[in-house]
């Protein structure tokens, strides 16, 4: 069985796989401060900074239920460059990555109250169900799922 190294490292390798494809260089940090993956258009020189969170999840009836921890800090403070999440989701042996810079999930923490405050993280619960929606704390994230607005195709 897999521990959670390695649940974890596989959607590092997914979402980097993913970026891969749509042309951008990819690595991870020697020393793991926040930062999971770093993101680089090398035609342009921008870089990008992703905290890259992996979760099997548990089957329910119609959907399946996921489990996130983040650093509250991590959310509420600026970073430059600027960080992005990446929630990776493993359903039906497919990966779904729901991504969002750090500005729009702090709009989601301070005005809709998504997840949980367990100090000094902050917990969310994403239900990704089977007719397309996505579920946190009785709000639907499902257009951020497979949003690469960020990372257009190059």
């Amino acid at each position: 069985m897999a521990t959670t190294h390695y649940i974890g490292k596989a959607g590092h390798l997914a979402i980097m796989g993913e970026l891969c494809l749509r042309g951008y260089n990819v690595s991870m940090p020697e020393i793991d401060k926040g930062d999971d993956v770093f993101v680089v258009n090398d035609t342009t020189g921008a870089m990008w900074r992703l905290q890259a969170k992996t979760s099997l999840g548990t089957a329910q009836r119609t959907s399946r239920r996921y489990q996130f921890r983040l650093r509250t800090n991590q959310i509420t403070t600026a970073q430059t460059p600027e960080l992005h999440y990446a929630f990776i989701m493993r359903k039906d042996r497919r990966w779904f990555f729901l991504v969002m810079d750090r500005a729009v999930l702090r709009t989601y923490v301070i005005n809709q109250q998504i997840g949980t405050a367990a100090d000094p993280y902050r917990q969310f619960t994403i239900v990704l169900h089977d007719d397309g929606r996505c579920i946190c704390s009785g709000v639907d994230l499902r257009n951020h799922i497979g949003d690469w607005n960020t990372w257009p195709r190059i």
